[in-house]
């Protein structure tokens, strides 16, 4: 009989005495029936890290099935895997070095696996922040890229061919949830915490601070490129996705506060020009995207994740579309909004 609730941990790097605090988590469950539930763990081709019976057996009561990639090709493709070799009715993930923040969180999940057939349902998660004299949780809600807090229909995956993208190392996640989004229209957030996402300073995104997402801005926006290729050509709802990118990568580029590195501003903007310039027309021009109501939504949320200090360079929006030869767009609302920047941007000199 098919599971109810798969959980998938991909690990590369971690031990067989790291991971057993992500297992033992998910054993510490409470009001969960575990004859309804399959762990699936998949080594990312690192030979040197050895997890067979002898580990798993400590864990009787979970069905825990071991699996490895043909080579090292990053989470999103161990998690793949782990989505290929389970018929559960839901899969969700748990990265190797995270833990659940509670011992109601499954059961919860359940619940809401009974109510309806929802395509995703997504919770809020905690993420801890440590520095030399302070420890704080940081509280995230449901919506984002991030992988470890939802849970996906494993038909409606396969039904819509939502996959990892195999070439992705990083950024993997905004690819699989940008698809996942569009093609989706029974979504739910639950209330409970599920996870903390812990503070590993040897994983690829914490490792140097923000220096990841600096870094790999450019490897983002090249991921959301394979996003709007995909979608354009099996869901066509592409043209909010386009517009997203473009004022993520405007925004990025031009915070006072931000240091990029000049090579990486550039390889920024090539792929707007020369990527995302081929759907600019045509993504400010679609019929079926209410784009001042969309781009405003957008711009409220990166004031809230961005723009805290109210500083950005003085470049507008409309003049660095102009520079880099796009179509400025022609909708007042969207126009003002951008250009006068009513969500906190102020006017000052990149240093």
């Amino acid at each position: 009989m098919a599971k109810r609730l798969a959980v998938i941990i991909p690990y590369y790097n971690e031990t067989p005495e790291q991971l057993q605090f992500a297992v033992h988590g998910i054993a510490m469950q409470m009001g969960t029936d575990f004859s309804k539930l399959e762990v699936i763990m998949v080594n990312d081709c690192n030979p040197e890290t050895v997890v067979d019976e002898s580990f798993t057996s400590r864990w009787p009561m979970l069905d825990i099935k071991l699996f490895q990639t043909d080579h090292n090709a990053g989470c999103g493709v161990a998690r793949q895997v782990g989505i290929d070799n389970t018929d559960a009715e839901y899969v969700m993930f748990l990265d190797a070095d995270d833990r659940y923040h509670n011992v109601e969180y499954l059961s919860a999940v359940c619940r809401v696996i009974k109510q309806g057939r929802y395509d995703i349902i997504m919770a809020p998660f905690y993420s801890d922040a440590c520095g030399t004299d302070y420890y704080n949780w940081i509280t995230h809600g449901g919506l984002g890229c991030w992988m470890h807090n939802k849970i996906y229909r494993r038909q409606f995956l396969i039904d819509n061919e939502l996959r990892f993208h195999p070439d992705l190392k990083v950024h993997e996640d905004g690819y699989f949830n940008t698809i996942t989004y569009a093609c989706s229209d029974r979504t739910t957030i639950i209330k409970n915490v599920g996870v903390i996402w812990c503070n590993n300073p040897n994983s690829t995104v914490r490792r140097n601070n923000s220096e990841f997402f600096t870094g790999e801005m450019h490897t983002f926006m090249r991921a959301q490129c394979l996003a709007i290729e995909w979608l354009k050509e099996h869901h066509k709802a592409y043209q909010g996705t386009v517009c997203d990118v473009v004022i993520h990568a405007y925004v990025f580029l031009h915070q006072r506060l931000m240091e990029v590195e000049p090579e990486k501003v550039e390889l920024c903007e090539g792929i707007v020009a020369d990527s995302l310039a081929q759907y600019w027309d045509s993504a400010i021009e679609a019929p079926d995207v209410n784009l001042p109501t969309y781009w405003g939504d957008s711009l409220t949320g990166y004031q809230q994740a961005y723009w805290k200090s109210g500083e950005m360079v003085s470049e507008s929006f409309p003049q660095w579309l102009e520079r880099l030869g796009m179509k400025v767009p022609t909708l007042p609302d969207v126009r003002t909004f951008l250009k006068q920047g009513k969500h906190g941007m102020k006017g000052g000199e990149r240093q």
